[in-house]
């Protein structure tokens, strides 16, 4: 009702400028669109593994957004579940603009003896990073969604199952 008003009077008024800017400043943001650019093993230790994800973040508002934090699953040859990370961001979104947002990752090994098996088996092991960037500001957010996926080296793996079991090889 008051967007009406006020469409009506900048229209009587003889402003045709007054009302696009009206128009445009009333329209809904929209999620930015996030692509995947790279994923990158930045250790494998007998505690856990560390990860950076880049993605590309594509704001098409003619506002700027903020990225508040991104959650994430990770999950080695479809079969081993690494589970889930918080990773808080902060990272500004300018108005129609491409942004890198880079995110580290950490997640602990559960089940060694399943780490040790896949390295048995596989020359190289895909793992997938599913997630979520909570982006927006002040009073309106988006889960934006994103899939990636990498490989570990069974030479990555033997690394830490030789640690911690007695492996044949």
């Amino acid at each position: 009702m008051r967007y009406a008003l006020l469409m009506n009077l900048a229209l009587q008024s003889g402003s045709l400028f007054a009302a696009l800017a009206l128009l445009t400043a009333c329209t809904k943001p929209e999620p930015p669109v996030l692509k995947p650019e790279k994923v990158q093993v930045i250790a494998v230790t007998p505690k856990g593994l560390e990860l950076e994800v880049t993605l590309d973040a594509h704001n098409k508002n003619s506002v700027a957004l903020s990225a508040r934090s991104v959650t994430a699953k990770v999950t080695l040859a479809d079969k081993v579940d690494l589970g889930k990370v918080t990773v808080d961001t902060k990272v500004k979104l300018p108005a129609n603009k491409h942004s890198e947002l880079v995110v580290p990752m950490s997640l602990q090994w559960g089940n060694t003896l399943q780490l040790g098996l896949l390295a048995a088996s596989k020359e190289t092991i895909p793992f997938k990073v599913e997630g979520t960037a909570e982006v927006g500001f002040e009073s309106i957010s988006f889960s934006v969604p994103f899939t990636t996926e990498g490989t570990l080296t069974r030479q990555e793996l033997l690394v830490i199952t030789s640690k911690s079991l007695p492996l044949p090889f």
